[in-house]
């Protein structure tokens, strides 16, 4: 594992757009995914421009790792976000982006497997633990891509909003990510930093899943000062 602190939420996402620009510049298909919610919010506008209309990028693949169709739907709230923050502005069609749904959860490692992997994969880290679709006290640790109950999300986690027009939710699981070549975690704001040292100083448990994520043998997390003002960079050498 490699801890990147960063000043600022600025230089976290200049760094972040870097290692995902420089993936997307090899001479080969290359597969990225990327994550939705706050935390990415200032890299999608820098990489909107690099990524705009550019031809050296129109055979780039772009894998959503986790979504919760709305009824009688195909796609759900994580897809309207990703197009919202970065698909739509910039001009990635839709025939390059892959969604796990309720017709591939199945066959989706399977799937990503026979393109090659995805090269880079952005996540966040939620406020309880999560990562993707991963949640608390409900995430089978051996898992690859599943399918969930939001209900059972909710029974088990009683912050979480039951939605009854998302039955059911999707997510590449700890299995799926383990497949990944190059795992970027970007997590800032002071609101993160007692989760990001309760991540780091854990066993790995179920009660915060992301913990399994230090197993990966690409992992690196990229944090601004204040996600990272409960730590001390020194006792992190040891991963």
């Amino acid at each position: 594992m490699k801890l990147i602190i960063e000043e600022n939420e600025q230089k976290m996402s200049e760094s972040c757009m870097h290692i995902v620009l420089g993936a997307m510049m090899q001479d080969k298909r290359v597969n990225i995914s990327l994550t939705s919610g706050r935390s990415p919010r200032k890299m999608y506008e820098m990489m909107i421009p690099y990524v705009k209309d550019q031809d050296k990028f129109k055979d780039i693949q772009y894998y959503i790792f986790d979504d919760g169709p709305w009824k009688g739907q195909e796609h759900g709230p994580i897809w309207d976000e990703m197009h919202e923050l970065f698909y739509t502005p910039a001009h990635i069609p839709d025939s390059q982006i892959h969604c796990v749904t309720e017709d591939n959860w199945e066959t989706y490692d399977e799937e990503i497997r026979n393109a090659g992997c995805i090269d880079v994969m952005v996540i966040g880290l939620g406020w309880d633990g999560h990562f993707c679709s991963n949640c608390p006290r409900c995430t089978p640790m051996d898992s690859y891509t599943y399918k969930i109950l939001r209900d059972d999300q909710v029974k088990v986690n009683p912050t979480y909003r039951p939605r009854d027009n998302i039955p059911y939710v999707y997510t590449m699981g700890p299995k799926s990510l383990m497949r990944v070549k190059h795992l970027v975690m970007i997590v800032n704001g002071k609101e993160k930093a007692e989760i990001l040292k309760r991540m780091l100083d854990s066993e790995i448990s179920d009660e915060l899943p992301s913990t399994v994520l230090k197993l990966h043998p690409n992992f690196t997390i990229i944090a601004d000062q204040d996600a990272a003002s409960l730590l001390n960079p020194e006792d992190y050498r040891r991963y």
